[in-house]
């Protein structure tokens, strides 16, 4: 599936409504018929409008992006702000909600800069490139408050449901994300769910060569410092607020947090480091 940069004169109107509606913290209507992007290259457009725009009005870079390998159904790439990216060390994680929907994932750090060049970066390349790779959280929500009725450029516009990261403990290796691995979610030290945990596209990587090379065709490029994370090993998970979150992922480690839900708040709101 190719899909780029195509920008319509919709984009702009598109992008702030939906940073609208992201600093509102309130789900709305769908986009408007005469702003809505009609393609998946136009909800490329739309997002780098917003990310254009609140770097400029707000000083929020990207921080990360999500990405995993496209599919006939679905195409998943998105960034990630540095207002909506927390470490879960640096204590509890600003959340919407008393309930917050997560998913378990690796987070891979770019260690050196990926700009765009005319060809294409080999996977060896991008591994050169991976400096670490720490236990992540994707924080999901969604700026629509139906979006099952919203069309995939919709959905791909507003960062393909993307409400922040929570960045845990390094893992010894980049190289040591496994394909799967047993995920554990325990509340308040009692064990809740056990997940066979698998990643979606088998390999962790696969949606980071993918996405180095999407970004490198699209001009933009990885930059030092951004993380990456590729999918979830155990699909969507709903933890309580105010409490103590433990998730074990395999061999690898344990991430801990504690989100605190509080009206009006945008999010995690603590740049990791």
């Amino acid at each position: 599936m190719q899909i780029g940069f195509e920008d319509y004169p919709g984009s702009i109107e598109a992008a702030r409504i939906l940073i609208a509606a992201r600093l509102a913290g309130i789900a709305g209507p769908r986009l408007p018929a005469h702003c809505r992007p009609q393609s998946l290259s136009q909800a490329i457009a739309v997002q780098r409008c917003t990310a254009e725009l609140l770097r400029e009005t707000r000083q929020d870079g990207i921080a990360a992006w999500k990405s995993a390998l496209p599919s006939p159904e679905k195409t998943v790439v998105a960034p990630i702000y540095a207002s909506g990216t927390a470490d879960a060390a640096a204590g509890p994680v600003p959340a919407r909600t008393d309930v917050v929907r997560i998913e378990p994932e690796i987070a891979f750090q770019i260690a050196r800069d990926l700009p765009p060049r005319d060809t294409p970066y080999t996977e060896a390349e991008i591994d050169a490139a991976v400096g670490s790779a720490r236990l992540a959280l994707e924080i999901l929500g969604c700026r629509y408050a139906s979006p099952e009725h919203a069309s995939l450029p919709e959905l791909l516009a507003d960062h393909m449901f993307n409400q922040g990261l929570v960045l845990g403990p390094r893992i010894a290796s980049p190289d040591a994300a496994p394909g799967s691995m047993t995920i554990t979610l325990t509340v308040d030290g009692a064990e809740v769910e056990q997940h066979a945990g698998i990643h979606p596209n088998d390999h962790p990587k696969a949606g980071l060569y993918w996405l180095a090379n999407f970004l490198r065709e699209q001009g933009l490029g990885l930059a030092a410092g951004q993380h990456v994370i590729t999918g979830s090993y155990a699909g969507f998970l709903d933890v309580p607020a105010h409490r103590d979150i433990e998730l074990a992922y395999g061999d690898l480690g344990v991430l801990r947090v504690r989100f605190s839900s509080q009206d009006g708040a945008s999010g995690p709101v603590s740049p990791a480091s």
